[in-house]
């Protein structure tokens, strides 16, 4: 079968290498051809992209296109905006993004084990207007889930959306809101 990894991390270049010796053909997408691994796992996927058992694709995965539940193709995106389409029976993605601070860690924001402090009931750091979530956060009782991070940026945008508005944003449900019902045209059960 035809493998596509994708990612830029030592994951994602393991991964490649360990699909190129089964697959049919392998390809490592990314968003640049610069990838973070080791030496030797660097020198490794120089000699499978130059022998052709790895083909490295630089862009974004735009879609996915799948028939009876299985994988036929990936659309992605390269740096000039054009849509291309590559067949391929296995998606295998390695995303696992460093948490490093890069410049932010500059900034003078209030940190703690190179993590940005932050209040878990709003994300917001010492700077005003200055929200942060996922893995570069800490406060306590953090824990390094998916999950909490999608919790996080809920409570980052409706902060965020506070501060800018000056007023907290009304919260509706889609249940129940008879507002969101009629924006939607969605009719009200009659009780």
């Amino acid at each position: 079968q035809t493998a596509i990894v994708h990612g830029g991390d030592e994951e994602a270049v393991a991964a490649a290498i360990a699909c190129a010796d089964r697959a049919q053909a392998t390809y490592l997408l990314y968003r640049r051809d610069a990838f973070q691994a080791s030496a030797a796992q660097l020198e490794r996927l120089k000699e499978l992209r130059d022998s052709g058992a790895i083909r490295v694709v630089i862009g974004q995965i735009t879609q996915l296109h799948a028939d009876s539940g299985q994988l036929r193709a990936v659309q992605w995106m390269d740096g000039e905006g054009q849509e291309h389409e590559l067949a391929a029976q296995q998606l295998v993605v390695c995303l696992g993004i460093s948490p490093r601070l890069g410049p932010v860690a500059e900034w003078g924001l209030a940190m703690e084990r190179k993590q940005l402090l932050v209040n878990p009931a709003t994300q917001a750091t010492d700077a005003p207007g200055i929200y942060a979530i996922g893995d570069i956060v800490s406060y306590p009782g953090k824990h390094k889930l998916i999950l909490c991070g999608f919790h996080e940026a809920t409570m980052a945008a409706f902060a965020a959306a506070e501060y800018l508005q000056g007023e907290k944003p009304l919260l509706q449900y889609t249940t129940t809101s008879a507002r969101l019902h009629a924006i939607l045209g969605v009719s009200h059960p009659q009780a």
